[in-house]
Formats: structure tokens, sequence, C-alpha cells
């Protein structure tokens, strides 16, 4: 057993997901004296032996630096967190009351304005002609002329026709064949669209970006829903801001749950599980505290191939990022989900392999959230009942005087969608997604982020004119030929915005009331632009947000590695 009345060397190990930190520290009558501390990036995931060693030879060349020898290793408990891209569809949440008919890569609507009416399928115009306003539907086997001749003869019979639906590419086609000036909206899915049914369709002039159906109470007139519903159509009426063209119906049927073999996310809600396909699960898992799933399988992420028991999960849709709001369509690549996951299990055997390749005693005491807050609370002048909020690679803690929170999602889902939209390496994605850029227009000229032209102190080489650059030890880097400075910082801040800021506002919903100050701690916590996108997530609650200073000298850097060594302080 310890004798923790002697003096003794203690270094404490937080092992991350994307940087291993350590704090060598003396320990001299439970009181603790810093001595050194260093940081490496983790080797290979989290908690797996290549992570350990990478931890071993970062603690042996600390030891070597500053001439002194740890007598005691100690740890935090190990929780890895997987954050891939996967090619997850968008798709509404399923307690939205609506649904759209449009598929999402539609390109060709023809016609302008917008209408609503009762769905009258094309084989039915034949029949005896209905009063009222309708929209009709052309399935995908009928030739497009043929469905140009029936509604101008539904025309010529009466029929009051505001819109059309053609399951196939065929709007343009089918518009320039009837004497109407109504709505055609292309590649529709007409299954379970029954007749009679109220439809809502709008096709914006090019050059326009009036969108009447993108308005919740406009929409929940039109297909006659109450007013208990309008939060719910807000939300889906978000991904119509930018759409070209609109056509959408009540839902009246639930969402089918996945099938045996699918896909799927399993939440346990008021006690009861409920399982979604990924694409479904989006909204809830931005809307449900961290928790709330339970299980998943993801076959495009490996960790996730087969079912796995998951503590949390959280989802960032690459398209809301590119949605017109922030940039250019197009200038970004914007097709996939950012998915993070928090495994159920830890990994037991660390502090065992650990003293295996260090020859000394190491223990796990304690766990990551317990952990940073010990090291975040040793900041000066931190103001009372503060919590703590640690955003490390994979998970972001969050630490109060009563209830902590641990969520899926932090740093490396930046860098992921950084990566995955501007289709550059990870390791670039780091680099860029954390500083401004210049656009280099000449071999002597840029342009920064806030439409200011400068002249370069050297000539640019010839792979960066052109091109939007970060500034690197080394000179100008090149990372995207497309995006503008201005817009790369408009993406820039959404995609942290999205990611993690939404992450912590979403955690911080699960506290009874929110405190006084959010204080940032680890990596995450030296990005400038995320504490201010957190900032702004959280004025409307009037949460005040600041960093971390452990110790009184490491900024917000080594709160796990501090922390441990002063809960072995005792």
């Amino acid at each position: 057993m310890t004798d923790f009345r002697r003096t003794r060397v203690v270094a404490g190990i937080d092992v991350g997901n994307h940087t291993t930190e350590i704090v060598l520290a003396r320990i001299r009558a439970g009181l603790v004296e810093p001595i050194v501390q260093g940081q490496a990036p983790t080797r290979g995931r989290k908690g797996s032996r290549d992570s350990l060693e990478g931890a071993a030879a970062l603690l042996h060349r600390i030891e070597v630096d500053a001439e002194v020898r740890a007598d005691e290793l100690v740890l935090s408990a190990i929780r890895p967190v997987d954050t891939e891209t996967a090619p997850l569809a968008p798709a509404p949440s399923p307690r939205s009351p609506v649904r759209s008919l449009r598929k999402p890569d539609a390109s060709t609507p023809a016609g302008a304005g917008f209408a609503v009416g009762r769905h009258v399928p094309l084989g039915e115009l034949a029949g005896e002609t209905r009063p009222g306003p309708v929209i009709v539907s052309v399935d995908d086997v009928t030739d497009f002329e043929v469905a140009a001749a029936a509604i101008t003869d539904a025309v010529d019979n009466g029929w009051s026709i505001v819109g059309v639906l053609a399951a196939q590419d065929d709007a343009v086609l089918i518009r320039n064949r009837i004497p109407l000036v109504v709505p055609v909206v292309d590649e529709v899915m007409l299954d379970g669209l029954n007749p009679g049914a109220l439809v809502a369709v709008e096709v914006v002039a090019e050059g326009r970006a009036y969108r009447a159906l993108a308005d919740p109470i406009a929409l929940c007139a039109a297909l006659e829903l109450g007013p208990e519903q309008i939060h719910d159509v807000a939300d889906f009426t978000r991904e119509l801001a930018d759409s070209p063209a609109i056509a959408v119906t009540a839902r009246t049927e639930p969402l089918e749950p996945p099938a045996v073999d699918d896909d799927y996310v399993e939440f346990r809600i008021d006690g009861v599980p409920v399982r979604y396909s990924p694409a479904q699960a989006h909204a809830i898992l931005r809307r449900e505290p961290p928790g709330s799933v339970v299980r998943i399988r993801l076959r495009s992420i490996p960790t996730a191939d087969g079912e796995i028991a998951v503590d949390d999960a959280f989802f960032t849709d690459l398209a809301a990022l590119d949605s017109g709001t922030w940039l250019r369509r197009g200038v970004a690549e914007a097709r996939g989900t950012v998915v993070a996951l928090l495994a159920a299990d830890h990994v037991e055997d660390a502090a065992t392999t650990l003293a295996e390749l260090t020859g000394r005693p190491a223990r796990t005491i304690a766990t990551e959230p317990e952990a940073a807050a010990r090291g975040a609370r040793t900041t000066p002048g931190l103001p009372p009942e503060s919590v703590v909020c640690d955003i490390g690679g994979g998970t972001i803690d969050l630490i109060g005087s009563e209830r902590t929170v641990t969520a899926a999602g932090a740093g490396e889902s930046i860098t992921v969608a950084v990566a995955r939209m501007l289709n550059i390496p990870r390791a670039l994605a780091e680099r860029v997604k954390r500083t401004p850029a210049i656009r280099v227009e000449g071999p002597h000229v840029a342009h920064e982020e806030d439409g200011r032209r400068l002249f370069l102190d050297a000539p640019a080489p010839a792979d960066a004119i052109g091109r939007l650059c970060t500034r690197g030890t080394a000179g100008l880097v090149p990372f995207s030929t497309k995006l503008a400075a201005e817009e790369w910082r408009s993406l820039r801040l959404a995609i942290k915005q999205e990611t993690v800021a939404a992450n912590i506002a979403r955690c911080l919903a699960a506290f009874e009331k929110p405190p006084p100050a959010l204080v940032l701690a680890g990596g995450g916590a030296l990005d400038d632009e995320l504490l201010r996108t957190v900032g702004e997530s959280l004025r409307s609650v009037g949460v005040v947000v600041g960093r971390a200073n452990i110790d009184g000298v490491h900024g917000p850097r080594f709160a796990v590695a501090s922390g441990l060594v002063h809960l072995s302080a005792g």
C-alpha cells in the first residue's frame, strides 16, 4: 500500500482520443508541486496498446528532460470515441407531422409560384370533375406527352389544376406542353400519397428567394394542421429555406422501424426502447439529452459494423452546413454525416498495460469527468457554482456540483467535418480548423478573411497562387481552390457551431437550471473561435463562458492529468 505521508513523484496520465497529456508533480504532505508537463498526439485508438505505448514514450521523454522519475502513475477510466463520416441520407424527424415528397437531389422543377390542393392521380382526371383546386401526380411509367395531353384535356373539362407532381425528371417537358402557369415539381416520391390528401407545392423562380411554404405558420395553415404542431413543423421547414422546389403533405402513418438486417439507432425514451434508421435518428439525437441512445449498428463505420452498446452518439449533417446560408452551393463537399459514438464499455486493462510498459505501479483512480473537474477547479478566481466543460477530442464532459453529463462529439467532429467538406487529410484539417486563412491572389498579394488585401513578405510559391492557404511554420500551405477567404471563415464558424457548440447546448439542457458560468477546459478551449461560438449559443440563457487556467499556469490544457495528480494527493 502506498504511504501517502512520504514525498513521492506522481505522473497524471490522460490518454485522449487525439492528444495524450502528462503532468509530473511532487506530492509532499498532501500538497502538489508541479514539476513538468508534456503532450503528444495519441497513437492509434484511445485505450489501445499503441496508445499506451505512446503514453509510456511520452513519460520517458518528460522524465529524461526533467531529470526526475515518477514513483507512481495514475490514470482515469478510458472510454474511446469513434468519429467518422457516414453516407446517411437526410431524413425528417420521425416526430414531424409533415413529410417532403421530393427527392433530396432533384434539380429540374418548372414553372413558378405556390399552390395547395387535393391530390388527384393522373388517371382519375378522366372521371367526373371534382370541385376545388387539385394537385395532379404523374407516375414514373407515364410518358410526359401522355401526361401533358391528359392534363390539357382535364383543364378543358373544368378541372382546377393548380400544380403537378412528376415522379420522373419530366417537369420542364410537361410544363412546356400544358396551357397552365403552375408549379411543376419533379422527382417526387408518390408512395403512400393517398388520393384526396392535401398537398402543398412551390417552385421558386430563378433569381428569387421567396419561399412561402418555408414559413411554418403558412404550411400549418395550408395543410390544416393544429397550432400544437407548429414547433415540429418549424423544425421541418428549416430544411426548406434554400430549396428551389417544395412538395409537402401531412404525415398520416408513422415511419416504419428499420428491418432486422438494416442499420439502426436504438433509444430508450421514458423507459421504452425505440429503433429508428440512422437518418431518422439525426433530429432526435440533437434534441434528447446525452444517454438516451443505448445501441447502434452502422455498417459504414468499422467499430459499429456489428451491434454495439453506446452511452451516447451525436450526428452532424454536413448538408446543413452547405445550405446556402453560409456559402455558395457546391464550393464544399456536403454529402454525409459526421458520426461520433461513445462506447459503453471501458478499457479495463489500461493501468496493467501501462505498468508493464513502464515498470512502475499504475492505477485507475477516477473517471475523466471527475479528474477534469478537479483540475479545472484549480483555476484562480473561478466563480462559485460554475460548471466545468471539458472539451476533448472525442467527448464533452459537463460537470456541476450535483450532475455530470458526458456526450459524444467534440474536437474530432470539427476535424472530420473540415476534412470531409474540403477533401483534405485529417492532419491538415486539424491545422486549418483553428486559425484564419488567406487567399493568395498573386505572387505578392493576398486577401485576408476580413476583406483586406496585404502584401506578402516573400513571393508566394506557385502552388499557393489562386488558392486558400493557412500560414504554417514552413510557409504558406494551400488547402482549397474553391473557397473565398470570407466564405472559409463563415464555414469554419458554422462547423464549430453545429458540432461542438450545439452539443454543449444539448448537454447544458440536461441541467435543472443554467449555471452562472461555464468554464471551458481541454484542448478545444484553446480555440478562440470555439470560445466565441459557445458563448453565442448560451447568451440567451445568461451563461458566461470563460476558460480554465489549470493550476494557474497551464491554461485550459492538462485538466484531467493535473486533476489526477490532485486526486492522488488526497
